[in-house]
Order: C-alpha cells, then sequence, then structure tokens
C-alpha cells in the first residue's frame, strides 16, 4: 500500500510539475498555457513511459501503476476541482450582460455544432458496419464541446468579453445541455429502456430553470451573504467564496448540468461584488494549481496505441470538419461575419471530459471495443490540443488594423 502510494504521488508530481514547466515555455513562445499542460501531460505519461520502458523490467511496480484508470482514482476528485476552477475563473472574466446579449447568436452555432458532428460519426460507424447503438455512440463523441477548453482558450488569448468569446461560452453552454439530452438518451437505449419526449423536456425544463433561477435568485443573495465576508480574516473569505461555487456546481450536478455550468455562473455572479484582490488571488490559485494538473491530466491519459489507422483519419477530420463547419454556419445565419463565424466554429471544437465519460460507459458495456475507444480519446485530445493555436490565428487582429487601433485610442 505504501509503496501503491508513494508512486501514484510521484505520478501526481510529474503531471504536474511537467504541465507546469511547459504552460511556461508555451507562454514565453506566444502561445496559450493550454498547449504547453497539454504537452507537458503528454511528456509526463506516453513518452515518459516509453523511455523508462528501455530501462526498467516490465514487472516493475513503476509500470504495474502506470495506468490513468488507477492514477484517476486517487486523484479524480482533483481533477474536478480543476474543471470547476476553469470555470470559474472564466466567469469572473465574463460579464453576465454580455453573455445575454449573445444569445442570439449562440443558440445556432450549438444546434448545427451538435447535428452535423452527430450525422458524421453515425454515418461512418454505418459506414464501416458497426451496429446503429454503435454508431450513435461514436456520433454522439464527435457532437459534445468541452466547455472548459474554450473558456481556458479564450482566457489565455484574453478574449473572454469580446463578442466572439461570449458566443463561444453561450453556445458552449446550450452544448451542455445538449449533451446531456443525447447522454441520457444512449445511457437509456444501452440499458434497454424506453426513453420518451417527455424525459427530453424535463432535462430541458430543470436545465433552463437552474440557469434562470440560479443567476435571478443568486444575483440577489449573492451580494448580501458577501458583504459580510470583511468582517472575517482574508483566508476565510476565500474559503466562504469557494464554498459558494462548491455548492452551485453541486446543484447544476442536481439538475443534470455538469458541475463546470454552476461555477461558471458563480464567476460571472461575483465579478460585480468581490475586489481586485480576492479575484487575483482566485486566479493565481486556480491558475497556478488546478488547471495545469486538469490540462496536464488530460495529456497524461493520452494512449497512441491502435489509433493511427484509416478509421483514426476519418473520425478526426469528421469531428474537426462537423464541429467548424456546423457552428460556424449557425454562426453565420444568426448575423455574426464570415471571419467571426468561422473562429466561433474553431472555438467550439476542443472535446473533453463529456466525450471520454461516454466513451468509458460504451466501452464498459461492450458497446464498443478497445480499439474505437483509443479513437475517441486520441480525437478529444487532438481537437484540445489544435483549438488553442488554430483559435489564436483566426481572432488575431491584422497588423495595420491593430497599428490605426493603437493610434486611434492614443489620439
Amino acid at each position: 500500500i505504501k509503496m501503491y502510494r508513494m508512486i501514484v504521488f510521484i505520478y501526481v508530481v510529474a503531471i504536474f510539475s511537467s504541465a507546469m514547466i511547459f504552460g511556461e515555455i508555451a507562454e514565453k513562445l506566444n502561445q496559450p498555457n493550454i498547449i504547453g499542460e497539454l504537452f507537458g501531460g503528454i511528456v509526463a505519461g506516453p513518452i515518459a513511459h516509453e523511455i523508462f520502458s528501455l530501462i526498467l523490467s516490465s514487472d516493475h511496480p513503476f509500470f504495474a501503476y502506470w495506468r490513468p484508470e488507477i492514477i484517476e482514482s486517487e486523484i479524480g476528485i482533483l481533477i474536478e476541482i480543476g474543471m470547476v476552477m476553469v470555470m470559474l475563473i472564466a466567469g469572473l472574466g465574463t460579464e453576465l450582460e454580455d453573455l445575454i446579449a449573445s444569445g442570439k447568436y449562440s443558440l445556432l452555432p450549438a444546434v448545427f455544432g451538435v447535428v452535423l458532428p452527430l450525422v458524421l460519426g453515425y454515418s461512418i460507424g454505418i459506414f464501416y458496419d458497426y451496429s446503429q447503438i454503435t454508431s450513435l455512440f461514436l456520433g454522439a463523441s464527435l457532437s459534445i464541446t468541452a466547455v472548459a477548453v474554450s473558456a481556458k482558450t479564450l482566457l489565455d488569448l484574453k478574449k473572454l468579453q469580446s463578442k466572439i468569446g461570449t458566443t463561444i461560452l453561450g453556445a458552449a453552454i446550450i452544448d451542455d445541455i445538449l449533451g446531456l439530452i443525447i447522454l441520457s438518451v444512449l445511457l437509456s437505449l444501452v440499458h434497454g429502456e424506453t426513453f420518451s419526449f417527455v424525459e427530453i423536456l424535463k432535462i430541458v425544463l430543470k436545465s433552463v430553470g437552474f440557469l434562470f433561477i440560479s443567476v435571478k435568485l443568486g444575483g440577489c443573495l449573492l451580494p448580501k451573504i458577501l458583504k459580510y465576508r470583511l468582517k472575517f480574516g482574508k483566508e476565510l473569505r476565500l474559503g466562504i467564496i469557494l464554498l459558494v461555487m462548491l455548492i452551485f456546481s453541486i446543484l447544476a450536478r442536481m439538475c443534470g448540468l455538469h458541475e463546470m455550468i454552476g461555477a461558471f455562473i458563480v464567476g460571472m455572479l461575483l465579478k460585480k461584488v468581490l475586489t481586485e484582490a480576492e479575484i487575483d488571488s482566485l486566479v493565481t490559485w486556480g491558475l497556478g494549481f488546478f488547471t495545469p494538473l486538469f490540462f496536464g491530466w488530460i495529456g497524461f491519459s493520452v494512449t497512441f496505441s491502435s489509433v493511427f489507422s484509416v478509421l483514426m483519419a476519418v473520425i478526426l477530420l469528421a469531428a474537426i470538419i462537423g464541429k467548424v463547419l456546423g457552428c460556424g454556419i449557425g454562426a453565420r445565419i444568426s448575423g455574426l461575419s464570415t471571419k467571426e463565424s468561422v473562429a466561433v466554429g474553431i472555438g467550439m471544437n476542443g472535446r473533453g471530459a463529456v466525450e471520454l465519460v461516454l466513451a468509458g460507459v460504451g466501452l464498459e458495456f461492450g458497446i464498443i471495443q478497445q480499439n474505437l475507444f483509443s479513437i475517441i480519446v486520441f480525437m478529444a485530445f487532438f481537437t484540445t490540443l489544435i483549438t488553442p493555436v488554430v483559435l489564436k490565428m483566426a481572432v488575431r487582429e491584422p497588423q495595420q488594423k491593430k497599428i490605426k487601433r493603437i493610434k486611434k485610442e492614443g489620439s
């Protein structure tokens, strides 16, 4: 037991330190931190595994515990907190009014961005002679955006409060609700249950109800609760803020949404009542520990074995084209410019936790095999890796326009 605990602890230190170091290197290279954190996870995971396999024997305890599922059982709660901290910080950088105003631009990108990848994934499954349920699982795994990836990328690029940023975040929240419906339908099919439109309606009403009540009620109660924080010490004030975040996260989960949505709403509501020092403390703490651990973990979990095939290339292309094209078309119909629509499509391209949960359920019940599971995991990682780089290029201001803006601001 002691050896097991020590090795797991060593892995956590390796993931965190590698993600932190490579995140800093990425920043020095003028790239989003998330790129370095993901790559740092790969270095601490698959790459380190290959290096040590040349030095140590295959029966060494080092390899016995070198499995993501074993380590996740020990640090799963830290990974979950990392996700909600990303969204809390994203909320602190987002104006509620801007997000609401972007609602008319967010709905169609979310819907188109779910439907097109779902259809493409399902069609690929049928073409490769997979069963109906397996094809549906594949389509669903391509269709759901990782809201934490979108938020962290926008945070790194300082685009959270831009029109593109609020549209992406609004669409990502709607995407989460649609993803919840898809996940619920598929789980019912797995268990042999019949799924009715009444159940779908319940999910939608609970989700929308939570969003509405939390914004309205939270907006009234949180300032009153937190005005007493000045009577307490700095540490206790920070603890109260984090407690509120966790409570909202739990309530979001009880309503069927992901915990991250609750944390994001809390961040937006707290933005108006916290001091700059308190916001800086939360951002420093979150970005300094939890987010490198979370994104480092994603990189650590990647397995490269049995994924490089024609099927992998087809699925990867379908995932990227389906999401970028679907969200882009939806954004263009909603009134955004072509450049803005492309940026929204790219910003919605990252995949993450929901896909991995869905793939895990499919593997557990024998609906998908290990080969397809590995491809889905690699797809989630690859889209998460390329999204920040391509989004940075998409939202970059032309040099000539930038010079004109600076001159105008200076005059």
